[in-house]
């Protein structure tokens, strides 16, 4: 297939909760860059994974990149899950050969209790106790106990979720390593100036000169379950979540222009509550060490790193 105009030279793809949010914000807010809006399209992985070359240009292309201007030097947008989908890497491989890939990871220990919280607000999970969760992983594989309102059956299996060291491996085996680049919470925590500026440089952007970095975003959950369905109840269907989405967020950027706030976004505001996840218990924690202890390993030894501490910690 021919590739499209505007199409992504760049991706930002995952893991969840691992600043890929904020990273987002520091690219779009550079000049040269064109960043996807809002940031996660899901397309390939989700909604239209085989989208004729038409359908790319005007439920993909145009709705996402409408901004897009010559003066833009890079393209990109922030799907988290398609890093743990192989097939939307090889789609979107299909489009344009030469796009990269950028991944952002954590300790597992610290992302799957934030991950299952904002499961749990976006109504993608029922499940309130994480141990629990994580134990329905077997059936929910089966297609058994799905919430009505999960996208993708495959978002629940928090062990796959989580297991990063297969996703790179795999990744560098579709994309190659020159065309990857894997960087860690910790060091984005840490010294956010010198990872963006290795962004910019593995994207080919000039560097804009931008010092102040807003820190992650909070934890939420929500007052009351009833509204919060009431609120999402567009993500009961497939069909309609990538437009739905577009169009609360085209909404509230209006009403930002303006000064005025939309009755919608007040309420769901007003039923978003700012939270801390809780800790994993003793016995969970151990459980999720034991079953990932492989894969950190493997981990460690795709990027040369020592990542051990990440399963050792208390």
């Amino acid at each position: 297939m021919t590739r499209p105009e505007r199409f992504p030279d760049f991706f930002l793809i995952g893991a969840p909760r691992c600043g890929t949010t904020a990273l987002s914000s520091y690219l779009a807010d550079n000049p040269q860059v064109c960043f996807s809006r809002p940031k996660e399209p899901h397309y390939f992985s989700l909604f239209a994974p085989h989208a004729s070359l038409d359908e790319l240009e005007t439920a993909y292309l145009a709705r996402y990149f409408s901004h897009y201007r010559e003066s833009h030097k890079a393209i990109g947008e922030g799907s988290v899950s398609y890093l743990y989908s192989p097939d939307a890497l090889r789609r979107i491989l299909s489009l344009n050969s030469q796009a990269r890939f950028i991944a952002i990871l954590r300790n597992p220990l610290h992302m799957l209790p934030s991950y299952h919280l904002r499961m749990r607000f976006s109504l993608m999970e029922d499940v309130e106790d994480f141990a629990t969760a994580w134990s329905l992983q077997e059936m929910r594989a089966r297609g058994e106990r799905i919430p009505k309102h999960c996208l993708d059956p495959r978002l629940l299996l928090y062990r796959e979720v989580a297991g990063f060291g297969l996703q790179i491996e795999r990744l560098y085996q579709l994309v190659g390593r020159d065309r990857s680049l894997v960087l860690l919470f910790d060091d984005l925590v840490r010294d956010p100036l010198t990872v963006y500026k290795h962004v910019l440089k593995f994207i080919e952007v000039q560097y804009d000169g931008r010092t102040r970095f807003q820190r992650k975003l909070p934890s939420h959950i929500y007052r009351y379950r009833w509204l919060q369905r009431l609120l999402y109840a567009p993500l009961a269907s497939k069909a309609h979540v990538a437009d739905t989405l577009h169009l609360i967020w085209k909404m509230n950027q209006k009403k930002k222009v303006t000064g005025r706030k939309s009755w919608l976004r007040r309420l769901a505001r007003w039923n978003t509550i700012d939270t801390r996840p809780a800790p994993l218990a003793a016995g969970v924690k151990q459980m999720v060490r034991d079953t990932l202890a492989e894969d950190v390993t493997k981990l460690s030894n795709l990027l040369q790193r020592d990542l051990s501490h990440w399963l050792t910690e208390v």
